[in-house]
């Protein structure tokens, strides 16, 4: 008997396949790579071209926001923190190996990075994470970061 998907693997793949999301992939912003529920494995592209995977945890998706940070696919592992992206002082502030051992970026559309920022949706609501924006907003957010767009900053 084949195993049952739940109500959120389900809404994960529609938003996979969803015209924002494929947008941005062909606009070349970030790759699709593989999902292994709840986990869904995305690479977003810096200016130079350089990929850098993102591994979110999509449990209680949409309603629940994406948490994760880089990954290494070929070692399928956490991504070392001397191989993070770096850059402005945004940049900086937001991707931190650090921070929750590297497991969330320090994010207003992260579930993990939210808790206990109380004034983040006041100070970033167009970050906060916005479920009919789906999986593309969190990587918009990140492909912004690693264009150098510093106006898109979490930083408290």
């Amino acid at each position: 008997m084949a195993a049952q998907v739940s109500p959120d693997e389900l809404s994960l793949r529609a938003d996979l396949a969803s015209a924002r999301f494929l947008s941005g992939q062909d606009r070349g912003r970030w790759r699709f790579n593989r999902l292994d529920w709840p986990f869904v494995f995305v690479g977003v592209f810096a200016p130079d071209g350089q990929e850098f995977v993102l591994r979110l945890d999509c449990k209680g998706f949409p309603t629940t926001a994406p948490t994760g940070g880089f990954w290494d696919l070929e070692g399928d592992c956490h991504l070392a923190a001397a191989r993070w992206p770096s850059g402005g002082e945004c940049m900086r502030l937001a991707f931190r190996p650090d921070w929750k051992n590297g497991h969330a970026l320090y994010l207003p559309c992260d579930r993990e990075s939210l808790v206990g920022h109380d004034a983040w949706p006041s100070q970033y609501p167009q970050l906060i994470w916005k479920p009919a924006k789906g999986i593309s907003h969190y990587l918009e957010v990140v492909h912004d970061l690693l264009q150098g767009h510093d106006d898109v900053s979490a930083a408290a």
